[in-house]
């Protein structure tokens, strides 16, 4: 049975993965034909040839080394551009012939992959990292919009390649109908079974019914079919030509200069592009991929690809979410999809040419309507809400001037302009974050007085509290080492509090980071909390315009509670329970008779949340004992200075004690945190107590003492867990 089970997956995947793939065939069919364009007849022999090899080759070689969530691979349009460069410059040489061109070509592949390998060796592979988060949307809806803008002259029933406005003349409106029903009925599956492999299904009934209908209507124009393939795929011998002949080693001495300028470029661009997808597929999978990794393994493909005479490769996202849509989850799905492919070239390359090029486009419609950055597309509904802050208004404008530029002179130039706006933006906080101060809610436990039975419980477990303060910016050059912090963390740690009272200020890339931060913490059975953060202050509104959703507080110390809570559990709610007067710590060992005299002595006051029971300064008359809800004893407000809690107490507690003894002022002012009812025990009337019962007034100052006691032990306790 568990073989049938891995059996039965492995094939779900690998049919998931041949379904994305071929409904992103169409694709690298037309870069291998633009890379090859020069060559004029022969484009076609040479070029779909090299786009297969891609596809399966460099997606098997990648599928096998990539270790990220989804590691499809594939050509792209920057870097086919950057080739057919090198292809034009070859056949403007009187004396070039086909196959040297070919293997000069393929030598720039295998350069740019030996380039890559080196880029991963020197620590280069992580500057997509460095891209603020509204560039990588900018980039990412240019891209999907350039993908349909390309489907467009197919879904008219054009060939691949074909200029819009001649598509446009001719426009077919079955082809049409075709594309669309296919799209339409691709998303409504998406959306009503999702476990359905509804991409391989909708390819099928696609070619049955642009087959049937050139059956039964011969004249009927229905768009074009992918069309008649090569036979097989070449071996790894792209390169012999450059060994056989002297023609192609002279043309090779001849454009080394451009060789080598070209796998540089290609390189880069393939570099930048891929991680660029890569981080994009990991973001939508709330996964992390090592990028020195991740460029190795895309350096190794291009040297195998470029050996097979194949296209420069790089990590697709537009195939990796077409998988996904298809309902592959992982390296099996990538790695079978190439596979397949690779079956169906070598054996049955008659029925690819069947499949119609209509529904190749309308599943990647679907596919680049997804490609849409939903954190952008949140901006632009918070922005139609009403929610238009000038940190949400910066981010859209930066959003679309990266789209525009996407699609007016390609992503290389986009994202350089994006990373230089957005450095000149934060030019004047582009400090690197760093942690201030590492400590324990055992060094530095909450100021919440816990009663003695409950802090015995808690004093060890403050030790898997862990607080980090952070000083400096938290921006897109700082996400990196955030989420590397994460990872080192230990798994003794329960909670994790952020200080960002010093940080001063976070961009949009920051906070996303900070929410998938928490997905990575909560998943290891972490909790997070932030702290030092108002709620009117810029910093919690760059979170608000993330949509984040973290547990934030005003300060640590009230961030350290609310993990001791966590901590506690259902003891908690314990903690909270009213406490009768006669069980308080003021009360404490008496007998019912001297508990009754002494309660007749003794005021009720009832307090509402906010109300205060004494200001810094007034006269200390009395001591309080607390029998129901929570009191906090806390500065004075002063223009400018936020507020600070020195202690809260809980039910069975008292306060104001040192100060009535020693007969000077409230040294601090105490707030009721909620509801609360206390009891008022007045300096006369201890002294009456102490004239007329003096045995009972003694174990009432007793009573005091050891309350007073067990708070300075705590204190100890904290200071000596502080110097450890």
């Amino acid at each position: 049975m568990p073989v049938r089970i891995t059996v039965s997956h492995w094939a779900r995947e690998a049919l998931a993965g041949l379904a994305g793939t071929l409904a992103t065939l169409a694709v690298p069919l037309t870069l291998g034909l633009l890379t090859f364009a020069a060559l004029g007849p022969s484009a076609a022999a040479v070029g779909i040839p090299a786009a297969l090899a891609t596809t399966v080759v460099a997606g098997i070689a990648y599928a096998l080394g990539g270790r990220a969530s989804m590691p499809a691979a594939g050509p792209s349009s920057a870097t086919a551009l950057i080739l057919s460069g090198l292809v034009l410059s070859l056949v403007q040489d009187a004396a070039t012939d086909t196959a040297a061109a070919v293997a000069v070509a393929s030598l720039a592949v295998v350069l740019s992959g030996a380039f890559q390998i080196l880029m991963a060796l020197l620590g280069l592979a992580r500057l997509a990292r460095f891209v603020p988060r509204p560039v990588l949307a900018g980039f990412m809806n240019g891209v999907a919009l350039l993908i349909v803008l390309g489907q467009l002259p197919l879904l008219l029933g054009a060939r691949a390649g074909s200029p819009l406005p001649q598509a446009l003349a001719g426009w077919q409106p079955l082809a049409l109908l075709l594309g669309l029903g296919t799209a339409l009925l691709l998303w409504l599956a998406a959306r009503r079974w999702p476990r359905l492999p509804a991409a391989p299904l909708l390819l099928l009934l696609g070619t049955a019914a642009h087959l049937g209908l050139q059956a039964l209507a011969p004249g009927a124009e229905a768009g074009q079919a992918v069309g008649a393939l090569p036979d097989g795929m070449s071996g790894p011998d792209a390169l012999l030509p450059l060994w056989a002949g002297a023609a192609a080693l002279q043309l090779l001495q001849q454009h080394a200069a451009v060789l080598v300028a070209t796998a540089a470029a290609l390189a880069l661009v393939g570099a930048l592009e891929s991680a660029l997808n890569t981080l994009a597929v990991d973001q939508a999978n709330h996964a992390q991929h090592e990028p020195r990794h991740e460029l190795l393994a895309l350096g190794l493909s291009n040297v195998v690809c470029g050996l097979f005479g194949g296209l420069p490769a790089v990590a697709l996202r537009a195939r990796a979410i077409a998988v996904l849509q298809a309902g592959g989850r992982g390296r099996t799905a990538a790695l079978g999809g190439s596979l397949l492919l690779g079956v169906l070239v070598l054996l049955a390359a008659h029925w690819l040419a069947w499949l119609p090029l209509p529904v190749l486009a309308g599943v990647m419609l679907v596919v680049a309507l997804s490609l849409f950055d939903r954190w952008s597309l949140g901006l632009l509904e918070q922005w139609r809400a009403g929610a238009a802050t000038p940190e949400l208004r910066r981010s859209v404008a930066l959003v679309l001037l990266v789209c525009a530029v996407t699609l007016w002179q390609g992503f290389v130039v986009a994202v350089a302009v994006g990373v230089l706006l957005s450095t000149l933006r934060f030019v004047a906080t582009m400090s690197q974050s760093a942690v201030r101060a590492r400590y324990t809610a055992a060094a530095r436990p909450s100021r919440r007085i816990y009663p003695a039975a409950v802090e015995a419980q808690l004093q060890p477990l403050r030790a898997q509290v862990l607080v980090l303060e952070l000083e400096g910016a938290l921006f897109f050059g700082s996400t990196d080492w955030l989420l590397n912090e994460a990872g080192a963390l230990e798994a003794q740690w329960r909670s994790v509090v952020l200080d960002l009272q010093r940080v001063g200020s976070i961009d949009e890339t920051a906070a996303l980071a900070l929410q998938q931060l928490q997905i990575r913490l909560r998943q290891r059975g972490m909790s997070l909390r932030l702290a030092g953060l108002a709620a009117d202050a810029p910093r919690a509104r760059a979170l608000q315009t993330a949509g984040n959703a973290i547990e934030t507080w005003p300060d640590t110390d009230r961030a350290v509670e609310a993990a001791e809570r966590e901590l506690l559990g259902p003891a908690t709610l314990t903690t909270l329970s009213p406490v009768p007067l006669a069980d308080s710590l003021l009360l404490q060992g008496l007998d019912p008779a001297d508990r009754d005299h002494v309660t007749a002595q003794m005021q009720r006051r009832q307090l509402a949340a906010g109300e205060r029971l004494f200001d810094e300064g007034d006269p200390a008359d009395c001591l309080y004992v607390l029998e129901a809800g929570s009191l906090s004893v806390v500065s004075a407000p002063r223009p400018g200075v936020p507020q600070q809690r020195y202690l809260s107490l809980l039910p069975g507690m008292m306060l104001g004690e040192t100060a009535m003894l020693d007969g000077g002022g409230r040294t601090a002012a105490a707030v009721a945190d909620g509801d609360a009812v206390v009891y008022a025990l007045s300096h006369a009337s201890l002294q009456a107590l102490d004239a007329q019962h003096p045995r009972l007034a003694a174990r009432l100052y007793r009573n005091i003492a050891l309350h007073l006691s067990q708070r300075l032990r705590s204190a100890a306790a904290a200071w000596h867990a502080s110097t450890r």
